[in-house]
């Protein structure tokens, strides 16, 4: 099945007169490789396509080859040619839909994922959850097709693996993805770069910032579950972004002594942000159960109009003009033996 359907994708990108490719809501190094990697393999096969970003591509991938064609202009839907809509590591359905309800017209959507609680809203959904990433399920895309993989393609592709495994550090990886770097490496992929945008990309002001969340860890031990917050006067003092303060989750997940982990952050939305880690749970399931999603050993969602507040030297989500501790707030017992 997962050959035919690789099969059936490639005849339907090179039959598409106005394809528009799609990266994930929340842009990160696997969304973005993704989707610029297909952007050039279309662009191989003499395909001209568009790529929409729902937010401004951050500093640290500027290096990936021709990240300016990105654009984050919604009106680029309002267009009734487009007769295909490639999505790129994204489970939210809603998000794609209020994409394509734009279009005047009845666009085909191709959905490529790696996530656990992708719901299959495309027409034609490739969805390999065994895959470390979705950088890979391309990349098995183009070997099924026999794509000859050129080095700017290696390069998006590496930048998304590395991204979601961690630089091969966290559960996400397996053989699979060990192998598929080191061809992507052999076709001339920048590693150099790739490991500065997940390594050297970190200024004073955002270490001091991690270092506000490494004083604020907070064990659980009957659960085995480890806390920490970040709040907005954090990030807005020390003036950095919400990008350079994302990796916190993986880091700490590499060195906390803790089967599970739990990052909150306070949004610039108004909302409440939980980047959750484990070594042997399955978080996917709250992460579904809070409206977010993800994979069983990392996932996320939000906590919308609520914020982080420190009562009695206890950190607390505060919603609704109530105060919860985090555990009662994210409701840890409907998930974890006690």
């Amino acid at each position: 099945m997962e050959l035919l359907t690789h099969k059936r994708i490639y005849d339907l990108l090179l039959s598409a007169q106005n394809p528009v490719l799609v990266s994930d809501v929340r842009l990160d190094g696997d969304s973005l490789g993704s989707v610029l990697a297909m952007y050039h393999f279309l662009h191989q096969h003499g395909k001209p396509s568009r790529v929409y970003v729902a937010e401004a591509v951050p500093e640290q991938y500027q290096f990936l080859p021709d990240v300016h064609v990105c654009s984050t202009d919604a009106k680029i839907f309002d267009d009734s040619t487009i007769d295909l809509v490639v999505v790129f590591d994204c489970s939210e359905a809603e998000f794609v839909t209020s994409l394509v309800e734009r279009v005047d017209g009845n666009p085909m959507i191709i959905n490529i994922d790696h996530h656990k609680t992708n719901p299959k809203y495309g027409h034609v959904n490739q969805v390999l959850v065994d895959a470390p990433a979705t950088a890979e399920v391309v990349f098995r895309f183009l070997e099924a097709n026999n794509v000859v993989i050129t080095k700017h393609v290696s390069t998006c592709l590496l930048a998304g693996l590395c991204f979601d495994t961690n630089m091969f550090s966290n559960s996400a990886t397996n053989e699979r993805a060990l192998d598929t770097a080191s061809q992507l490496i052999l076709h001339g992929a920048r590693v150099q770069d790739v490991i500065r945008t997940m390594f050297q990309n970190r200024s004073v002001s955002a270490l001091h910032v991690w270092g506000a969340a490494l004083e604020r860890l907070t064990d659980h031990p009957e659960i085995r579950v480890m806390t920490t917050v970040l709040t907005r006067s954090d990030i807005e003092t020390h003036q950095v972004t919400d990008d350079e303060i994302d990796g916190l989750s993986n880091f700490l997940n590499l060195v906390a002594d803790t089967d599970t982990l739990f990052v909150l952050r306070e949004t610039k939305e108004g909302g409440v942000k939980v980047s959750m880690r484990s070594r042997t749970k399955d978080v996917s399931k709250i992460a579904s159960a809070h409206g977010g999603g993800g994979h069983a050993k990392a996932a996320g969602f939000t906590l919308p109009d609520a914020s982080l507040v420190e009562n009695e030297s206890v950190w607390c989500v505060s919603r609704e003009e109530r105060v919860h501790p985090i555990a009662h707030a994210l409701r840890f017992e409907e998930f974890f033996s006690v």
